[in-house]
Parts: C-alpha cells; sequence; structure tokens
C-alpha cells in the first residue's frame, strides 16, 4: 500500500471582512495533491505542516524580497 503525502494548509483572508481582519486564518486543508484544488476567491493559502496557523490565528504575509 503507498502512503499519499500529505501537506496541511492554513486558509487566510486576502483581506478584511468587517471586524475580520486580513490574514485571519478561517480554514485548515489536509490535501495529498490530487486533483486540482484553489481556495475561494478572496483567500490564498499558506503551507503549515508545522501547525503555526491554527484557525482564528492572524497569519501575516512575509514580502518577497528584491
Amino acid at each position: 500500500m503507498t502512503i499519499p503525502v500529505t501537506n496541511v494548509y492554513a486558509v487566510y483572508l486576502e483581506a478584511a471582512c468587517g471586524t475580520i481582519p486580513a490574514g485571519t486564518v478561517i480554514n485548515r486543508v489536509v490535501w495529498a495533491g490530487d486533483g486540482q484544488w484553489e481556495p475561494p476567491s478572496g483567500q490564498s493559502v499558506v503551507l503549515d505542516n508545522e501547525g503555526e496557523y491554527p484557525i482564528g490565528s492572524v497569519y501575516v504575509v512575509k514580502e518577497a524580497a528584491k
């Protein structure tokens, strides 16, 4: 039996929504990479196998080095 490689992603808001600030983690997704999956419009993901971003925490987007 082959055990699929899975990753955990934290799904966060790209922009504030009412009183909920941008970056708030609203879901966690375990995905083995099979098929296609994209977060809903207005949401993004960050790889979070270490569990640093539980639901309700705020992820701060790190700017890319120039």
